[in-house]
C-alpha cells in the first residue's frame, strides 16, 4: 500500500508537471488549455492529499471560462463548443464550495435537453425519454447524460424531474446481456457490443438510481472482464464503477498503475490521466 501511495505522489507530480501559465493543462503537451483536463485535474488534486490551494489555477481558469448562462465550453476560443463539459464542471465547483458557479452550472444543465422523437414499434430503445446531447438541438448519448446525472445528484438535485427521466434513459440504453455502447443498445435487431468507458461510467451515474438488480449483469460482465482491459480510460471507468458497488476491482486498478507510471509524455491525454488518479484514490468522487 505504502509503494502504491508513493506512487501516487508522483503520478500527481507528473501531471502538474503539464500546467500552463494561463492555469489550465492541455489534453496533450504542446496544446493549449482545455476544460476537460482542466477540470478532472483539479478533482484528482481534491482527493490526492496536496494542498487546496494546488488546484485554484484551474479553478480560476474554469470560472474565467463559464459563460453568462452558466455553461463551460471546450476552451477560451470555443465557449459554445462542447456545453456538455458544464456537467464537469459542475462536479468540480460542487467539489470545492463554488457555490455560485455551481448554481448556474446546474441551472443550464437542467435546460439543456436531447431532442426526442414519438416511439418506434420497430425500435427497442424508446426515443421518447429525454438525456443530454453532445450539442443543443441533437439526440441524447450516455456520455453526456450520465456526466449530467452525475453533477444533479451530487448537487442535491438526483430526485429532479430531469434527473429521473436522464436514469430512465440510460437504463433504457443498457445492453440486455450487459454494458452500454454510446448510444443504441442495438443495431437492426442485433446487440452491439459494450464499451468499458461507457459501462463504468454509466455505472457510476445510476448509483443509487433504479433497483440495483438491474446493473448486476453489466457489473458482472466487468468484474469478470476487467484483466481484458487495456486502455487508460476503460480501466479507470472499470475501478470506479466496480468499486463504487463493492465489487472487486483488484486487477484492474494493479493494471491502471502500472499502464500510468509506464506512458511517455506524448502518450499522456491529460484528461484520461487525472481519471485515472481518481480512481486509483478508491474515493467517492462522482457517487454522493
Amino acid at each position: 500500500m505504502e509503494r502504491s501511495a508513493s506512487e501516487t505522489a508522483a503520478l500527481v507530480e507528473r501531471l502538474l508537471s503539464f500546467s500552463l501559465p494561463d492555469g489550465g493543462l492541455p489534453y496533450y503537451r504542446g496544446n493549449a488549455s482545455s476544460a476537460e483536463p482542466t477540470l478532472l485535474a483539479a478533482l484528482a488534486l481534491s482527493v490526492s492529499g496536496m494542498p487546496a490551494d494546488r488546484a485554484e489555477p484551474f479553478l480560476d481558469w474554469a470560472r474565467k471560462i463559464q459563460n453568462p448562462d452558466g455553461s463551460v465550453g471546450v476552451d477560451p476560443g470555443h465557449r459554445d463548443q462542447g456545453v456538455w463539459l458544464t456537467a464537469q464542471a459542475a462536479i468540480a465547483f460542487h467539489h470545492y464550495g463554488l457555490k455560485e458557479n455551481l448554481t448556474r452550472a446546474r441551472g443550464f444543465l437542467l435546460s439543456l435537453r436531447s431532442v426526442t422523437i414519438p416511439k418506434d414499434p420497430r425500435l427497442k430503445q424508446d426515443n421518447t425519454l429525454t438525456g443530454w446531447p453532445w450539442v443543443p438541438g441533437t439526440f441524447g448519448w450516455v456520455e453526456p447524460t450520465a456526466w449530467s446525472l452525475i453533477a444533479l445528484s451530487l448537487s442535491g438535485l438526483g430526485g429532479h424531474p430531469r434527473a429521473e427521466e436522464g436514469a430512465r434513459f440510460l437504463l433504457d440504453r443498457q445492453i440486455p446481456s450487459g454494458g452500454w455502447n454510446y448510444g443504441n443498445p442495438a443495431l437492426d435487431g442485433k446487440e452491439l457490443l459494450p464499451f468499458w468507458d461507457t459501462t463504468g461510467l454509466a455505472l457510476v451515474a445510476l448509483h443509487g438510481h433504479g433497483d440495483p438488480k438491474r446493473f448486476s449483469v453489466s457489473l458482472e460482465l466487468m468484474e469478470k472482464n476487467q484483466g481484458k482491459i487495456e486502455s487508460l480510460s476503460g480501466l479507470s471507468w472499470a475501478v470506479l464503477g466496480l468499486q463504487g458497488y463493492g465489487r472487486d476491482a483488484g486487477r484492474a486498478r494493479v493494471k491502471l498503475l502500472n499502464v500510468m507510471g509506464s506512458l511517455r509524455d506524448e502518450e499522456f491525454h491529460l484528461g484520461n490521466f487525472a481519471l485515472g488518479l481518481i480512481a486509483l484514490s478508491g474515493k467517492k468522487v462522482f457517487i454522493p
